[in-house]
């Protein structure tokens, strides 16, 4: 209207997925495009090429495994999705183990789905 474009904001959610098991990490975006089907789904098969999307795009939704390579890898990932302006719960750890997480962590057994599910609706309802 009166030769002013109306700036639109893009309000598609977009979600970062982690883990360092490429086959793993292919099944899960899968899973995700069926639970979240109008998401933008990236994924990341190291912490370095996690860390450079998060450095470089705003997400949504980061959820990353716990162990890559080594164990606490994925606090790498937190440190740096909180310092982007990420909301703490709207960042998931996957985990077989709770060993050294901090409790400000949403932690998700790896494998249970119903528990993933009910976090992702939590943080992006």
């Amino acid at each position: 209207m009166f030769g002013r474009k109306k700036n639109r904001l893009n309000n598609t959610q977009s979600i970062l997925l982690v883990d360092d098991d490429k086959g793993q990490l292919d099944v899960f975006s899968t899973w995700m495009a069926a639970v979240k089907p109008n998401t933008h789904i990236q994924t990341a098969s190291s912490v370095q090429e996690a860390l450079n999307l998060i450095d470089s795009q705003r997400f949504s939704l980061i959820i990353s495994d716990y162990s890559m390579p080594h164990a606490g890898a994925g606090l790498d990932i937190f440190e740096a999705a909180i310092q982007s302006g990420i909301s703490k719960s709207n960042f998931i750890m996957m985990s077989g183990t709770t060993d050294n997480l901090p409790d400000e962590i949403r932690l998700v057994s790896k494998g249970d789905l119903v528990a993933l599910e009910t976090a992702i609706q939590q943080a992006l309802p």
